[in-house]
C-alpha cells in the first residue's frame, strides 16, 4: 500500500454550473492541497454529467473559484494544528 492518501473533498465551491473541489491530502509528515475544476451540465435525458472543459462564459466563474479556493487553501494551512 502506498505512502500517500487521498480521500473526500474538504470543500467544494460551486457557481453556475462550474465546481471546483479543494483536496487534502497526506504524505508521511506531509500535508497538501490540490483542486479539481469540472463543468457540471444537464444533457437531456442522459441526465447529469461532468467535463473538465469550460466554455468562454465559464472562465471568470472559474477564476472566482480558484481564488476562493486558494484563501480557503491557506486559511487552513495557517490553522495551529496544521504548522
Amino acid at each position: 500500500m502506498s505512502e500517500f492518501t487521498s480521500n473526500k473533498p474538504i470543500q467544494v465551491l460551486r457557481r453556475r454550473g462550474v465546481k471546483v473541489s479543494i483536496f487534502e491530502n497526506r504524505s508521511g509528515e506531509a500535508t497538501f492541497h490540490k483542486i479539481a475544476i469540472q463543468k457540471v451540465y444537464r444533457d437531456g435525458q442522459q441526465g447529469w454529467k461532468t467535463t473538465n472543459s469550460l466554455g468562454r462564459d465559464d472562465l471568470p466563474i472559474a477564476q472566482l473559484l480558484i481564488g476562493r479556493a486558494w484563501e480557503f487553501i491557506l486559511e487552513k494551512e495557517a490553522e495551529p494544528n496544521n504548522e
